[in-house]
This record gives C-alpha cells, sequence and structure tokens, in this order.
C-alpha cells in the first residue's frame, strides 16, 4: 500500500522588505486618552471651564501629535544652534551670530500663539487660567523640542514684572516702569512680538549658589540717551546700570530679554536687560553681550545654552540694591512649577508610547500569538509607572492649583467652584502661600526623579526600539524625552539644593505657621463628607485614619530635629511630605465620585507608603486590575466628576 507524503510549504527567509513587521504604533490623543491627565483636570477645573476649554484642548492634543510637528522637532534635534563663522566674520571681527533651526523657531512661535505663557495672564479663567495654561503645557511637553524652557523663564519674568508694576513701591523710578510695562506687554502676548526671557544666574564659581556671583554692576547714568549706543533694539533708553562679567550657563541665548544677578556696593542685586542694542552704525547688536561657546549637553540640545562674556551691558535694576534674592525667588517659584508640569508630561508622553507599543508588539511562541499588553509582568510594570505617574499629577496640578489662587489675592471665588474648591483650598488665604513655598522645591525634586527613571522603565519596555535615537519615527521616541528629562532634576536647583531649601523654610521665621497649616489643611481635606458614599468605607478610611497619623508624626519630627540632622535627611523628608499630600490628593479624588480604578490606585499607594491599603490575595486579581490602570475604558464624558476612565 502506498502511503501519501504530505509536503509542507517551504520557508521563505525574511528579507529587507520580508518577514515579520511591527505596525507602527499609534499614539491617541493625549486629553482624551491619558485618564491621570482627565482626573486632574475634573478635580481642580470646574465643569464649566472643562467643557468651555474642551475642544481647544483636543484640537491641541491632535495637533502635537501631527507629521507637521515631529518634523520640526526632527529639524531641531538635527540641526542643532551654532555661532555663525564661529562668532567671527571674515576679517576676525566679532559677529556674535547664534543660528537656530527653521523646526525651533516655528515651534516656538507656535508655543507662543498658543499662549503657552499668556493664557495665565490674560485671565480668562481667573483663579483657574493656572490650570488652564498648565493643562494645555502638560499637553505640549513632549513635542516641543524644549521652547519651553525660554517659556518658563518668559512666565518667570513675567510674574516679576507684574509684581513691581502692581507695588509702586518696588520700583519708585517712572522710567523703569515705562520700561517694565512695555516688556510685560511683549512677554504676555501670543503676537509675533512677543517675547521670551532668559534668567542668568550661574557663574563658574558655584552653580545654585549664587554667594559667590562675581559679575558686577555700576550706575553710570551719564551716557547721552540720544546715542544710538542707548537705545535698545525696540527703540527703548537703556539702562543706567553697566554690567561686567561672566555667565557660565546662559539658557534660551535667544531671547529678547533677560533677567540676572550681579554684585553692587550694596550686594547682590536682580536686574532687567534687553538682549540687544542700536550701534553707531544703526544696525541691531547685542547690548554688551559677546557669545564665548556654545554648550554641548547630553541632552536638550536644540536649546542654545551658552557662555557669555559681559562687557558694558546696560541693564535696569529691579528692587533695591542687595535685595537679588527676593526677585530672583518670584522667577523661581514660577520656573520650577514650570520643571514640574515638563517632568510629568514627558513621563506622560513616555507612557503613551509604551502603551502604544504594548499594543502591537507581538510575541512569537508555542501556542496563540499574543502581543506584549497580554504579558502580566509587562502590565504589572507599567501599573508601577502609572501609579507614580498618577501621585506626581496629583500633587503638581495641587500646587498649580495653589498658584492660581494666590494670583487672584484675597478676592478670589466664583460662582462655578471645582471640586477642590470645596475640599482642597486652604481656608485661610495665608495658608495658601505658606504651602506653595514648600510645595514647590518638593514637586520639582520629585518629579524630575520620578520621570527620569519612570522613562528610562518607557525604553525598557520597548527593548532594543527604546534604545534608539527614533528620528525617523519621532513620534515614538524617547530616548530624546529620556535625555532632555536628564536635565529637569539640575536646573533651577539641584535635590540636594532644594531640599536644604525645604528644610530652611520648615525650621526658618515662618516654620511654624507652615507646620500648623499643612496639618490644618490635611484634616480638613479629608475629615470632610464625601458626594459619594466610598462602596468601601473601612478600608478608605483605615487610609485616612494613617495619614492622618502619618502627618502628624510629621509636625512632631520637624519641630524635634535640628536643622543639621534635617538637612542630613533632606531628601526622605521630602519624600515623606510629598506622600502625604499625595494621600489626602487621593483620597479626596476617590471620594469625589467612588471611581474604582482611583481606589485601587489609592490602595496601592497605601500600601507602597505604609498608609494602611490592603493588596489583593491573588496575583491574578491585581494582574485584572493592572490591565484596567494602563489602559482604562477611555473618557466618555467631559466635564463630570464621574469616573474619567
Amino acid at each position: 500500500m502506498m502511503v501519501q507524503s504530505i509536503t509542507t510549504p517551504a520557508r521563505i527567509p525574511s528579507s529587507s522588505s520580508l518577514g515579520t513587521f511591527t505596525p507602527d504604533p499609534t499614539l491617541r490623543n493625549q486629553y482624551k486618552s491619558d485618564a491621570s491627565l482627565r482626573r486632574v483636570t475634573t478635580l481642580f477645573l470646574p465643569d464649566g471651564v472643562v467643557q468651555s476649554t474642551a475642544q481647544d484642548f483636543s484640537r491641541f492634543g491632535e495637533e502635537v501629535l501631527s507629521k507637521k510637528i515631529f518634523d520640526w522637532v526632527s529639524d531641531a534635534e538635527r540641526n542643532t544652534p551654532y555661532l555663525k563663522g564661529s562668532g567671527r566674520d571674515s576679517f576676525g571681527r566679532k559677529t556674535d551670530e547664534l543660528v537656530t533651526s527653521e523646526g525651533w523657531r516655528s515651534l516656538q512661535e507656535m508655543g507662543l500663539k498658543e499662549g503657552i505663557v499668556a493664557i495665565a495672564y490674560e485671565n480668562e479663567y481667573l483663579e483657574y487660567s493656572r490650570l488652564v495654561q498648565f493643562v494645555k503645557y502638560h499637553i505640549w511637553a513632549g513635542s516641543n523640542a524644549n521652547v519651553t524652557c525660554p517659556s518658563a523663564m518668559q512666565d518667570g519674568a513675567a510674574s516679576l514684572l507684574k509684581r513691581h508694576l502692581s507695588n509702586i513701591d518696588l520700583s519708585a523710578d517712572s522710567a523703569s516702569l515705562d520700561i517694565y510695562k512695555s516688556a510685560y506687554k511683549r512677554l504676555t502676548s501670543r503676537k509675533s512680538d512677543a517675547w521670551t526671557s532668559g534668567q542668568w544666574m550661574t557663574e563658574r564659581v558655584g552653580g545654585s549658589d549664587v554667594s559667590g556671583t562675581e559679575t558686577l554692576a555700576t550706575y553710570s547714568p551719564s551716557v547721552d540717551n540720544s546715542s544710538p549706543r542707548a537705545i535698545a533694539s525696540d527703540g527703548s533708553p537703556l539702562g543706567p546700570w553697566v554690567i561686567d562679567g561672566f555667565k557660565w550657563f546662559s539658557s534660551a541665548t535667544d531671547s529678547q530679554m533677560t533677567v540676572l544677578l550681579a554684585q553692587t556696593p550694596k550686594g547682590l542685586s536682580a536686574f532687567f536687560a534687553p538682549m540687544r542694542r542700536i550701534s553707531p552704525s544703526g544696525d541691531s547688536k547685542l547690548n554688551g553681550i559677546s557669545i564665548q561657546r556654545l554648550k554641548n549637553k547630553m541632552g536638550t540640545k536644540p536649546l542654545p545654552t551658552a557662555e557669555l562674556e559681559l562687557k558694558g551691558m546696560r541693564a535696569y535694576l529691579l528692587g533695591k540694591e542687595g535685595a537679588g534674592i527676593p526677585q530672583i525667588s518670584t522667577m523661581l517659584n514660577i520656573t520650577r512649577v514650570h520643571n514640574s508640569v515638563t517632568a510629568v508630561g514627558l513621563l506622560g508622553r513616555g507612557l503613551a508610547i509604551a502603551k502604544a507599543f504594548a499594543e502591537v508588539r507581538q510575541l512569537v511562541g508555542k501556542g496563540n500569538r499574543k502581543v506584549l499588553k497580554d504579558v502580566p509582568l509587562h502590565l504589572h510594570t507599567l501599573a508601577k509607572l502609572t501609579l507614580n505617574y498618577r501621585g506626581d499629577m496629583m500633587i503638581t496640578f495641587f500646587t498649580v492649583y495653589l498658584l492660581g489662587v494666590s494670583e487672584q489675592g484675597t478676592s478670589t471665588g466664583t460662582s462655578n467652584p471645582s471640586f477642590a474648591s470645596h475640599q482642597l483650598r486652604p481656608q485661610a488665604f495665608e495658608d495658601i502661600g505658606l504651602l506653595l513655598r514648600i510645595l514647590t522645591p518638593v514637586i520639582k525634586a520629585r518629579t524630575a526623579k520620578t520621570s527620569i527613571t519612570g522613562l528610562q522603565e518607557c525604553i525598557e519596555a520597548l527593548g532594543g526600539v527604546g534604545y534608539l535615537d527614533n528620528e525617523e519615527s519621532q513620534h515614538i521616541n524617547i530616548s530624546r524625552l529620556f535625555r532632555d528629562a536628564n536635565v529637569l532634576s539640575i536646573w533651577e536647583g539641584t535635590t540636594n539644593i532644594l531640599g536644604t531649601d525645604f528644610v530652611k523654610v520648615l525650621k526658618g521665621r515662618n516654620g511654624t505657621k507652615t507646620l500648623v497649616a499643612l496639618e490644618r489643611w490635611g484634616i480638613n481635606a479629608i475629615s470632610e463628607l464625601s458626594l459619594y458614599e466610598p462602596s468601601n468605607v473601612s478600608d478608605i478610611d483605615l487610609v485616612k485614619s494613617a495619614i492622618l497619623d502619618k502627618l502628624r508624626s510629621f509636625k512632631s519630627y520637624i519641630e524635634a530635629t535640628s536643622v543639621e540632622e534635617l538637612v542630613f535627611h533632606s531628601r526622605d523628608v521630602m519624600d515623606s511630605f510629598a506622600n502625604i499630600v499625595i494621600g489626602v490628593l487621593m483620597v479626596v479624588d476617590v471620594e469625589r465620585d467612588d471611581d474604582a480604578i482611583a481606589m485601587e490606585l489609592l490602595q496601592r499607594f497605601a500600601v507602597q507608603h505604609q498608609f494602611g491599603g490592603a493588596k489583593p490575595a491573588d496575583w491574578a486579581i491585581e494582574a485584572e486590575w493592572d490591565s484596567k490602570i494602563v489602559f482604562g475604558e477611555g473618557i466618555e464624558e467631559l466635564g463630570s466628576t464621574k469616573s474619567m476612565l
């Protein structure tokens, strides 16, 4: 009997055009798909504001993922800033002509037109204007090639000048006020004549420590203001102070103005200066500034960061001589918030890329083919990152909320309050400033570290593809985000500098009042009745009780411990404080609508930081929650306090 043989199809070898190819991951509109962003939006913004901004946020969420934007990013990354002719003409004369890419300039123009800074000063949404600004900023973070660095200093300078314009005692010179009015108008504009700003503090003698500043300012008002050399490029008169020195790290070198520190006979002082002035020949030139070289950095490569020599720079004194630190601190309070929103924004984009990749990356093995999102361990890793992201989002946008309230003054109040206004707003207006002062350095320190480590995990989640500098697929280029994120723990103060600052505030003149304000806020926030009866009252009550115990213990620990010991442990002290605040915020978030996923995240956070909580008895149940935490169900309704997942 003849046995019929069964032939198997011949196997075809793979080639450059044949074989298995992973489909291109598709990023979703972050405003619609990022559950953590939607939770903070609906927690801190009133329904009416959510509804009125939803269309613009949704439009912007699509635009930042467009081919046009990523082409600009690629151009900015590829064509980094340089000095034309190495800063000299063909005959050796200094020119200091800085060249930036078309992509950089286009992204900067887009950010200005979108109101990334202007929204806060247009004040359409009163105490919620800062929240609207930074929700948009968050969406922008992963697609802007670092144009938000000059935006941050632009915002800081606008805040400082606004303070001077609203308090005549700070700047009694009417000529100075006219200059400030003109600059403020440009700093807060969306038009083509809008300005960005530099912020020059760092010198060779020290980084965050400005006490050794070697740049000197001399009062010299005798220069003839009818001379072309005495006119800024915008036609305004130059200031009566002459500044000479050297600035070691000067980002946003292509800005139109700067705020800088220099020594006067009365001590360290702050100054406002335009970047350019009119030369005797009538041409525009740098205002006593010589670009020595551009920095070669690990990341933020499209951003022109320079070493600058100042010789005869003309400037205006900001405030009083010897009072430079309070002036620059006004800017730092703003720029550190920008730093924090950038950090959570970059991590949010990294998670979005990791999730998109997990949906298309196939795994080949015995049995049915799977995609990466079907692997429990992989989802468990992404769920842990999501928990960290959610917590940092909560504390960052709470700080933004308080910043917006503080800027409106004691008259703050609307007929359409947000849920946060009911339960999270400090009862005493003074408490807002006290809490802001300690929240700002803490969120800056915490979010930077979370972003850096989180983005490294996101790179790993893509395997070898994540390690590549994916210029040809810029939308999944996590390595760019990671490189850029590493500066966030350094800009505006390193972690140790921030920890020292935090401790000194708590042990300083207002330390006792600050600790009392913190305790009062925490008790009031989670002692109120919730809008919804939580489905597991006993669990959440245990978490509440544990958080309040931690809060009281924190207060006692600060009061009983020396400054020196607290500084030594300041990183841990900041983490303890942040965990308490995040715990309070997550409890309030759960109690407003009894959202199941928000409750699961709270339980996990509580277990992680010893606030009570309970882990699922079965790992398989935990794995099911991982899937819900990472991928959720999307956003069904805008402007509702119901679950956004």
